[in-house]
């Protein structure tokens, strides 16, 4: 499954590049940048620093690297591609755990995604994150409020966080190979 996963970010990737403008066409994979990326400029200054605060807090909480991105074009992908190559690029999440959470948003194409590492599958089901979406996401979305709209998302997300914890107690930030070592 892992390996299948590569080849597809693999394939991908080689497809954006192929397609991209000299000056790169995907300025946004880079490691460059916190938390909160809002290249589609939908976030007031004081909601992006709300928002580093509240996923600073909630990896030292709970251990799992959460972010925003705002993209002014999915560039003909489906959100779904490109929010796994974005999510990927950035490197979200302990590589040992996979342990990687982030909310997409396009909004000049009306989509928005919650992109979820397989290390958190277990909790962040998609049937969850389906809902986050329908109930709570799209409904500011739709009155036009998209500040609103991540503000509730990444909230409702980093309390399931609180509410179903992935990592074992006390150990929020040690790989998983240290944490087997510890045992």
């Amino acid at each position: 499954m892992r390996r299948s996963l590569t080849v597809l970010l693999a394939a991908l990737v080689a497809a954006c590049t192929a397609a991209a403008e000299p000056e790169n066409a995907f300025p946004y994979f880079t490691e460059e940048g916190g938390r909160v990326r809002d290249a589609a400029e939908i976030l007031s200054p004081q909601a992006e620093a709300q928002l580093t605060q509240i996923l600073d807090r909630a990896e030292a909480q709970f251990g799992q690297q959460m972010g925003v991105v705002t993209v002014e074009s999915l560039h003909g992908y489906e959100i779904d591609d490109f929010s796994l190559l974005y999510a990927n690029a950035w490197r979200l999440g302990h590589s040992e755990r996979n342990d990687g959470l982030m909310i997409m948003v396009a909004p000049n194409e009306r989509k928005v995604r919650i992109e979820v590492g397989l290390g958190l599958e277990e909790s962040f089901t998609d049937e969850y994150c389906q809902q986050v979406l329908d109930d709570i996401m799209l409904p500011a979305f739709g009155d036009g409020n998209l500040e609103a709209a991540v503000m509730a998302g990444t909230e409702e997300l980093v309390q399931h966080m609180q509410r179903h914890p992935s990592l074992p107690a006390n150990d929020n930030t040690a790989p998983a190979n240290e944490l087997e070592d510890a045992a």
